[in-house]
């Protein structure tokens, strides 16, 4: 019998993210829920965020989560969590997640976390998910394309050692 395993919305990962990584910017924690969403559906064949990605001029943006920060921030401007919400932020998804899936986070977070928001970007640019949405538009035209998420899974994939 398979596991049921839950889902958080983008805007409590991205709570999350920022409380265990510290202050980023917008464009950067949205890859980075992008990323772990991505890497969860590879090894858990489900998404751990409901909601859909679109391919924006700078890569993949959750749309819900976008409205949630766009008041607090500007593309390039830092996004934080207060420190007096960081310990029920996290307590909050920790006790909805189970431990693989908060130790995938983490593995994710290590991979990409350290890198600077504009590689995240390019990154994502030159993979298969964000230019197959994409469909050849140029790269600074207007486009509100859903991310397939099985795109995702098996783009993701391909890029493990036996994928």
């Amino acid at each position: 019998m398979a596991v049921l395993l839950p889902q958080i919305g983008a805007v409590d990962l991205a709570k999350y993210i920022l409380a265990v990584q510290g202050p980023m910017s917008h464009l950067k924690l949205q890859k980075l829920v992008y990323y772990v969403d991505a890497w969860h559906l590879v090894f858990n064949e489900k998404a751990l965020v409901p909601e859909d990605f679109k391919a924006w001029v700078h890569g993949p943006v959750c749309v819900p989560l976008w409205h949630a920060i766009k008041d607090f921030s500007t593309l390039n401007g830092e996004v934080q969590v207060k420190a007096d919400h960081k310990d029920p932020v996290i307590k909050k998804v920790e006790s909805k997640l189970g431990s693989d899936q908060l130790a995938l986070i983490k593995d994710v977070l290590k991979e990409y976390g350290d890198k600077p928001a504009h590689h995240l970007e390019n990154l994502t640019h030159a993979e298969l998910p964000w230019k197959e949405a994409r469909g050849g538009l140029p790269a600074n035209e207007h486009s509100t394309t859903k991310i397939k998420k099985s795109t995702m899974k098996s783009y993701y994939r391909s890029r493990l050692p036996n994928g």
